[in-house]
């Protein structure tokens, strides 16, 4: 046996147990979603944003997904399948919820850190439990069927699940289907995805 073959085997096995390896990440995915609200909104560069996390410029290009080239993106959400989290206040649930479609559909929208210069751009929302593509809801790009809380995250206006058809119409470029595996990324709660 070669000596790369049993660092193979090594790194194998670490996977199968949970364990990512390799270097661990220099942003956390509050300080991405805040680079990415940042960079969405225009006006810091990418260097300034880059200082302000003290990470290179490299590290955000890497990071920044669905640049300003102009293109429409889809926002990919991961979930899993615990018991959500309620909110108890509004007593709203967030994540998978198990219940009807009226009571996922208002865990589905609400509440998202989209920049609103990339609002237009959305296109469709994505949502991974378990590591496997469960739906795609359409955006309404309309900019007054948006509302926004104080915080300044988005209620997004989804639609209801689409199906195979719409989504292979609608979203010819997405490159996901229902059912297709997408592991999560320890850490990583939702990314942008160029169409």
């Amino acid at each position: 046996m070669r000596a790369w073959e049993g660092t193979l085997e090594g790194l194998a096995s670490a996977r199968a147990r949970g364990r990512g390896g390799g270097r661990p990440a220099k942003l956390t995915q509050h300080q991405l979603d805040q680079a990415q609200r940042m960079y969405d909104a225009g006006e810091d560069t990418v260097a300034e944003i880059a200082e302000t996390f003290h990470v290179a410029r490299s590290t955000l290009y890497k990071q920044l997904a669905a640049h300003k080239d102009g293109r429409d993106c889809a926002l990919v959400v991961y979930r899993n399948t615990r018991p959500g989290k309620v909110d108890a206040d509004t007593n709203r649930r967030y994540g998978e919820t198990g219940a009807s479609e009226k009571v996922q559909l208002e865990a589905d929208r609400k509440w998202f850190p989209i920049a609103p210069a990339r609002r237009p751009r959305l296109k469709a929302i994505v949502y991974v439990v378990n590591g496997v593509v469960a739906r795609v809801r359409a955006v309404d790009s309309d900019p007054d069927a948006w509302s926004t809380d104080d915080r300044g995250y988005a209620d997004v206006p989804v639609t209801k699940p689409l199906t195979e058809l719409q989504i292979a119409r609608r979203l010819p470029t997405l490159g996901l289907t229902l059912g297709d595996p997408r592991p999560h990324v320890k850490g990583k709660i939702r990314e942008y995805l160029p169409l």
